[in-house]
């Protein structure tokens, strides 16, 4: 019956659906997920696998690294992560998912190599600088203050840490991994804007890459048909690095 309401009813009602529908599928699914359906999508979110690759890539990770994950979802970057040796922490809104996160992370709970935080990634329960590097998956366009969010991260960073974040772009606007654009949806910006939202918050060293995720996503086994969203014009990452 859950699944039969979240994978059929639900969204055929969305398509005759109130605004009001629409918001709470937003939550539920996107904003701040919750219920079997989504602990079971972000245990191992497949549409994300090809950013974890290169997000992992890039901070290429070593055994003195201590990453933050905001938006940690169902740890799957951080599960990831901890293969490569460092330590860990990851914070999110979403008591489901942490619960999914501490599940497929036990043993590096148990091993004090990882710490799960309920919080708001504008006010982060964690010290300044106690990590070397920081990521966002997917998170940017629910934030209600981007720049709120990073100077957090930019906080908790110390001098030198590296801080990357994957996020859609407006062209990514009507396809099914964001919907039309509309009031109280996803917000998807501009290169310049995201990192003008960096420095704002303090960052150094910013850049934008597009890196053309589609080789990854066939590997990863993402269906054929959503592909096209891993080209380098749907979406981007943001790098940035506290001087």
């Amino acid at each position: 019956m859950g699944w039969l309401a979240s994978e059929v009813i639900a969204p055929l009602l969305l398509g005759i659906a109130p605004a009001r529908l629409i918001e709470w599928a937003d939550d539920r699914w996107g904003r701040r997920p919750s219920g079997p359906t989504s602990e079971a999508h972000y245990k191992e979110p497949i549409y994300h696998l090809p950013g974890f690759h290169a997000i992992l890539e890039g901070l290429a990770l070593q055994k003195d690294d201590v990453l933050l994950e905001v938006g940690c979802g169902g740890g799957a970057l951080l599960k990831r992560a901890l293969a490569t040796g460092c330590r860990a922490a990851g914070v999110d809104h979403s008591a489901d998912m942490l619960k999914v996160a501490s599940q497929q992370n036990a043993r590096a709970l148990a091993a004090g190599n990882l710490q799960l935080r309920y919080g708001d990634a504008a006010a982060l329960p964690f010290p300044s600088e106690r990590f070397t590097c920081a990521a966002m998956s997917g998170v940017l366009p629910w934030l209600p203050d981007p720049v709120a969010a990073f100077r957090e991260v930019f906080r908790t960073l110390r001098p030198g840490g590296r801080f990357v974040v994957w996020t859609g772009g407006p062209k990514m606007y009507g396809t099914p991994a964001a919907g039309p654009k509309r009031k109280g949806g996803v917000r998807l910006y501009e290169d310049p804007v995201v990192a003008r939202f960096a420095r704002r918050a303090g960052f150094s060293d910013v850049r934008i890459e597009h890196p053309d995720l589609i080789p990854v996503a066939r590997a990863v086994g993402v269906p054929k048909a959503s592909r096209y969203l891993f080209g380098p014009e749907y979406g981007g990452f943001l790098w940035a690095r506290r001087a």
